[in-house]
């Protein structure tokens, strides 16, 4: 498990940056926090590390899952429980090669594919904490 902490939104995508050079084979990226604590601002960080307008990022919180290029971002906060054709279309995502990173992934955690790395985010004023758990 790693520990990082960010004071602000900028070292908020430096360090998602980071973390995609760390664990680059990776394919599934869970954010766990609170509204407001930085889950879409890293996912930001990372399509901007992958080369990607991080302007065109927009949190998919209404519909659910929004698709750029070789990245998926999925938002699960409004699920009370899983949906399996989200979860088909995770899979099917990360089994051509391409990037997920899912928000509010409580609901389906037990359902999520292997390798994955588990991130959460605490909040305390403006200090981000980060908790990075690989799940192989």
């Amino acid at each position: 498990m790693l520990h990082f902490t960010s004071e602000n939104p900028d070292e908020t995508k430096k360090l998602a940056a980071q973390i995609r050079e760390k664990y680059p084979t990776h394919k599934l990226i869970l954010l766990s926090g609170e509204l407001g604590s930085g889950k879409t601002t890293f996912t930001k960080g990372i399509a901007n590390h992958l080369g990607m307008d991080e302007k065109d990022i927009k949190s998919p919180t209404f519909a659910l899952m929004r698709e750029y290029d070789d990245l998926l971002h999925v938002d699960l906060y409004r699920l009370e429980q899983p949906d399996y054709l989200i979860m088909d279309q995770i899979e099917a995502f990360v089994s051509r090669g391409g990037l997920v990173i899912v928000e509010w992934p409580e609901v389906a955690i037990h359902l999520m594919p292997k390798p994955h790395i588990h991130i959460k985010i605490d909040t305390e004023d403006d200090t981000r904490r980060f908790e990075i758990t690989e799940n192989s």
